[in-house]
């Protein structure tokens, strides 16, 4: 199949999912959800089989340095420290409401959620890292 046709049905499918999904969401229809799922199912045997050619379908000049290796490093700081930033103000804000359980008893279960979501967080971000210093 041609990469620029290929190109135009994923676009096309990924624009319709994402309609159904907001469609879903908004109308509270289980149907419509479950209609973009199978679509995302359909399609992933395609994406599957072009995997390495997808990046070649989305990048319109081939001779553009679309990233750079100052690019990747700069990502990579922002994105370690929006992670700490991130966690940090969930796990405030999982103190702050459990510290009100006294006063507000009915959001106790919500503070813990957002704890042990705090600490899933933190969880993954050690295996990754781990995972990548022994990797690189």
């Amino acid at each position: 199949m041609n990469q620029k046709i290929l190109r135009n049905i994923l676009i096309t499918t990924s624009a319709i999912q994402t309609v159904l999904w907001v469609a879903g969401l908004i109308l509270a229809n289980v149907a419509l959800v479950l209609l973009a799922l199978i679509t995302t199912i359909a399609i992933l045997p395609a994406v599957y089989i072009h995997r390495d050619n997808i990046k070649e379908m989305f990048q319109r000049d081939s001779n553009k340095i679309v990233e750079d290796e100052r690019t990747q490093l700069i990502n990579e700081k922002s994105s370690t420290i929006a992670l700490g930033a991130f966690i940090g103000a969930i796990i405030y804000a999982g103190l702050i409401i459990v510290s009100l359980r006294n006063v507000y008893p009915q959001f106790l279960f919500t503070g813990y959620v957002l704890l042990i979501t705090a600490l899933f967080g933190l969880i993954l971000s050690i295996i990754s890292r781990t995972y990548y210093k022994r990797r690189y």
